[in-house]
C-alpha cells in the first residue's frame, strides 16, 4: 500500500514532493496516513485516507456531504477548524484508483485526541463543540445530505432485526443470551416516544465520541470536529445519546466489570450543560424535554445491535472472542439501567 501513495498524492491539487507516509492506527474503519510533502524548504503535513467501501457503499456521496457542509461552515464564520477535503486534479473530492477511493485533508497540528473522558472539563468542552457544530448548521437543509448509512438510527428497525435474530440466530447462543434477550424485550416501551413525537430534522454527526474532537495540546480547548463520514439528517437526540453512552461510564463498552458500568453524574451534568450551551438557544422545547430519553434510546439501540450481532454469529462487529458481543450487550444494559434510575 505504501509504495502507491506518492502516485495517489500526485492526483490531488497540492504542491510538493512526497517525503514520507506514517500510518495512523487510531480508528478502525478507514486506512489513514499522515503524509509529508516538501516544496523548497517548506514541509506540509496532510491526512490521507482510503475510504472503507464495505461500510460506505457510495463514497462520493460521503465526500459530497463533508465538502458541502465544510464549505457552508466556511461562509458562516464558524469559529473552529473546518475539515474541507482537497480536490483532485479532475476537480473531485476524492481520487479513484481502481476500486479504491482516496481523500486528502489538511493535518491540524498541535492537537491530540482522547479515547476516554477523564474529567468533567473534557466532557463539557467536547459536548460544547458538538453542540456548536449543530448550531452553526441550524439553517443547512438537512434533507439535502446523502444518507451514507441508510437507517443508521432507525431504532424500530434495529428492534425488528433483533426479534428476527432471536428466532433465527445460533441456537446455543440464544440459550446463553436468554437473560439479555428478556431484558431487551422488556425495554420495548422505549420505542413508543420516538414513534409519536415530531422532532426537528437536523444535520447530525452520528458518532459523537470524544475521540472525534481534536483538542489543542497547549490549552486543552476543542479545536475541530472530525470523522464526518456519518453526517446525515436525523434528530439530535441520538448525538446527545451517544455522548451519554460513551462519555459517562468509567469503563468502555468492552468491559465485563459490570459493577463499574454506571452513569457518572458529574460527566452527565457537564456534557448536558456543554451541549446546551454550544447549541446557543437552537434547542427546541421538545428536544430539551427529551434529552434524557435520547440517552436511554441510544443505549438501548446499541444493546440491540450488539446482541443481534451475537445471535447472528458476529457478522458485523469485530470481536476478540466469541462472547465479546454478549459482554458488550450486558455492559450496555447496565448503563441503561443506571440512566433510567437517574431520570
Amino acid at each position: 500500500m505504501l509504495e502507491k501513495l506518492p502516485f495517489i498524492l500526485r492526483q490531488f491539487q497540492v504542491k510538493g514532493e512526497f517525503v514520507k507516509a506514517v500510518p495512523i492506527e487510531v480508528g478502525h474503519i478507514n486506512s489513514t496516513y499522515q503524509v509529508t510533502l516538501q516544496e523548497g524548504q517548506n514541509k506540509t503535513l496532510f491526512v490521507l485516507q482510503k475510504i472503507n467501501t464495505h461500510i460506505f457503499k457510495k463514497p462520493m456521496e460521503v465526500m459530497d456531504n463533508i465538502a458541502n457542509v465544510g464549505l457552508f461552515l466556511a461562509k458562516k464564520s464558524y469559529p473552529k477548524e473546518i475539515l474541507i477535503p482537497f480536490k483532485s486534479i479532475d476537480n473531485q473530492f476524492a481520487v479513484i484508483d481502481g476500486s479504491d477511493y482516496w481523500r486528502l485533508f489538511p493535518f491540524i497540528q498541535n492537537t491530540l485526541t482522547y479515547n476516554q473522558v477523564d474529567t468533567a472539563e473534557q466532557a463539557y468542552a467536547a459536548a460544547y463543540a458538538f453542540g456548536e457544530y449543530t448550531n452553526y448548521l441550524n439553517d443547512y437543509e438537512a434533507n439535502s445530505l446523502h444518507k451514507t448509512i441508510p437507517h443508521f438510527h432507525n431504532t424500530s428497525l434495529r428492534y425488528q432485526q433483533f426479534l428476527a435474530a432471536t428466532k433465527n440466530g445460533v441456537g446455543e447462543r440464544k440459550n446463553k443470551a436468554k437473560e439479555a434477550i428478556d431484558k431487551l424485550l422488556n425495554y420495548q416501551y422505549l420505542l413508543t416516544t420516538i414513534k409519536q413525537v415530531k422532532l426537528p430534522l437536523r444535520v447530525t454527526h452520528n458518532d459523537t465520541k470524544i475521540n472525534n474532537i481534536l483538542f489543542d495540546k497547549t490549552n486543552g480547548e476543542a479545536v475541530c470536529v472530525i470523522d464526518l463520514d456519518t453526517l446525515m439528517p436525523d434528530t439530535l437526540l441520538y448525538d446527545y445519546g451517544d455522548m451519554v453512552r460513551t462519555f459517562t461510564p468509567p469503563l468502555d463498552e468492552n468491559s465485563d466489570d459490570f459493577d463499574q458500568i454506571y452513569i457518572r453524574e458529574e460527566m452527565l451534568s457537564a456534557l448536558t450543560e456543554g451541549y446546551i450551551a454550544g447549541l446557543d438557544g437552537k434547542l427546541t422545547a421538545i428536544e430539551k424535554e427529551l434529552l434524557s430519553y435520547g440517552g436511554q434510546l441510544t443505549i438501548f439501540e446499541q444493546a440491540l445491535r450488539f446482541l443481534t450481532d451475537y445471535l447472528q454469529g458476529d457478522i458485523y462487529y469485530k470481536v476478540g472472542n466469541e462472547e465479546q458481543n454478549l459482554v458488550r450487550t450486558k455492559n450496555q444494559l447496565c448503563l441503561l439501567e443506571s440512566l433510567i434510575k437517574l431520570a
